[in-house]
Formats: structure tokens, sequence, C-alpha cells
């Protein structure tokens, strides 16, 4: 895309209801090199599917990638999602690669899911749960991609916004109380 309003207007970016799309923008030159969206949204049952990310032939394999899928997968996490898959085809190394590095899980293999280009296309569905990500899977995946000491930094930051929550739902429950007698005093009168 030649401009972010170029890409506004993309039928890339126009998706169903509960779908989305995302750019993936090379860190270096605020380059668009990519795009990743989400599909089948179910907040009912709190899953939703992750697409394999489009790239430009020569972002492949980069951090970039593995970089959007986190950013997705933390986000939608931290929102309450309890599962993430993803579908690729069967033959598709790369997406297998990319699979495994972010820390899905085979979960089946689908024989003659799709037809594409007249052939038969086999599915894998990989997924990943919210108790793995809590578990270490987030971890795991943001000291790959960051290093050790950003990962001690954002284990500091996670404690301390833990206990600003903890602060938050005490004042919250205080001023409640204090609500509540407040009421009942001017009950009394």
């Amino acid at each position: 895309f030649k401009s972010p309003d170029d890409m506004r207007k993309s039928f890339v970016f126009h998706r169903n209801m509960d779908e989305a799309g995302f750019a993936i923008v090379e860190a270096l030159t605020d380059n668009i090199i990519g795009v990743i969206f989400l599909t089948n949204d179910n907040p009912q049952n709190l899953s939703i599917s992750l697409e394999m990310p489009i790239l430009k032939p020569s972002s492949e394999g980069t951090a970039e990638s593995i970089e959007a899928c986190f950013l997705l997968l933390d986000r939608l996490f931290a929102m309450g999602y309890r599962r993430i898959q993803l579908s690729i085809d069967s033959m598709d190394i790369s997406g297998k690669k990319l699979c495994g590095r972010i820390g899905l899980t085979q979960e089946g293999f689908i024989p003659k899911e799709r037809i594409v280009k007249e052939s038969n296309r086999d599915s894998i569905i990989y997924g990943m749960l919210n108790s793995d990500w809590d578990k270490g899977a987030r971890s795991f995946l943001f000291k790959k991609l960051h290093g050790d000491k950003a990962t001690k930094t954002d284990a500091a930051n996670e404690t301390k916004e833990d206990e600003l929550d903890k602060q938050q739902e005490g004042l919250a429950k205080k001023r409640a109380e204090e609500s509540a007698a407040k009421l009942a005093a001017s009950e009394k009168k």
C-alpha cells in the first residue's frame, strides 16, 4: 500500500462482522510488510481463529511475523479468550514452522477439507489454550523475541499490574461499603 488511506480502502481490510485484519509493520522502516487476520470470532465460547500472516516474500520468516502473532495472542488472552486456533494447508512447510515457533499445539488433521485450485487441501489444525499461555507459553515466546533482560522487566511489570489491580479492587470494595453505609444511615433518618 502506498499510504494508510490506500490500506483502509483495500478489500483486504473489508471483513465480515466476525473478522478483523491488522497490518504488520517493519519496526525499522515503518513500512507495511504484510497483514494478519482474525476470523471466526465466537465470543459466546471465547474462541477465535488466527490466520497465517501474509507477508511480502523478503519478509518471510522474520521476527515481525512472530511478533504479530505474539501481540494478537497476548491481547486476545488478556481479553478473556480461552482458545485460539490456526488452520493451515498440510503442505505449507513455513506455516508448520511458524506454528511451532509461536508455541501452538497440533490438534488435528482434516483430510480434503477444501478445494483449492481444483485440488484437495488437507488441513492441519493447531491451537493454544489460555491455560497454556498462562503456564509459560507467553513468557517463552516473549523471551524468544526480546531476550532475558526484557523478560525480567516484563515479569516485573506484570507483578506491578497485578498489585495495582488488587489495589483498585480494594478501593472499589471500600467505596461500595462506604456508599452502602451512607445509604443505610440516610434510610434510618
